[in-house]
């Protein structure tokens, strides 16, 4: 099970340095240089891909009053545990305007959101985002603990290499989750299994096949198809 302890000795070894930490409370350099990125990067780290264990579903009331959402029709206050807004249901990318912690739209309440929270515990975290975050934490100390810039480069690849890892596996451990087609794609018919939302568009009909022209009968003298 993961904690800062454990984060903080990974980052530590990924950069070649003796030190570890036996606490989370030990006044060292090490401990210092990992707690001044820890919540910055952590959220950041939240942010570079959907993460299957960080996203979570909601229903949304309109706002009233704390937000003027013109030209929009209602205006929808992110959850406060929100990092990263992955999909608003049933809606395209050009169907709503995410500005200042709301999400405005002229959807009728509630809005039905998917998103990615703020997991602040590494005891919740995918392992192989334990990895990735590690390598990444490594990345952004290893100025500051190695002074060595060929080692910061080569804490930023491995961090490259983890998160890369990291997020094929979490990709494959869910069948893709389509968007829901819009109101304008049902309209016309685009729904379900005839539309790849991935691709954004239609999948085509099969190409009609001409059937085969029949040849004339063989001259039985000679075996050659007469013309």
């Amino acid at each position: 099970m993961a904690d800062f302890v454990t984060i903080a000795n990974l980052a530590a070894s990924a950069l070649g340095e003796d030190d570890q930490l036996s606490s989370p409370d030990d006044d060292t350099h090490l401990s210092r240089s990992v707690q001044a990125v820890w919540d910055v990067e952590r959220r950041a780290a939240l942010r570079d891909h959907s993460w299957n264990f960080a996203m979570r579903r909601q229903a949304l009331p309109a706002s009233s009053g704390e937000q003027d959402p013109y030209p929009f029709g209602f205006a929808y206050r992110l959850p406060p545990d929100c990092v990263r807004l992955i999909e608003v249901t049933g809606f395209g990318r050009s169907d709503y305007q995410l500005e200042g912690g709301f999400i405005m739209s002229n959807a009728v309440a509630p809005l039905r959101v998917r998103y990615l929270i703020d997991v602040v515990e590494p005891a919740r975290w995918d392992d192989l985002f334990v990895k990735a975050f590690a390598m990444r934490v490594a990345w952004q100390i290893a100025d500051r603990i190695t002074g060595d810039p060929n080692r910061v480069q080569l804490a930023e690849r491995r961090y490259r290499d983890a998160l890369g890892e990291a997020k094929r596996v979490d990709a494959r451990e869910n069948p893709q989750v389509p968007f829901e087609p819009t109101g304008w794609e049902m309209a016309r018919g685009w729904g379900g299994d005839d539309l790849d939302r991935r691709r954004f568009v239609a999948t085509p009909e099969p190409f009609p096949t001409r059937p085969p022209t029949a040849l004339p009968p063989a001259d039985p003298q000679w075996g050659t198809v007469q013309w």
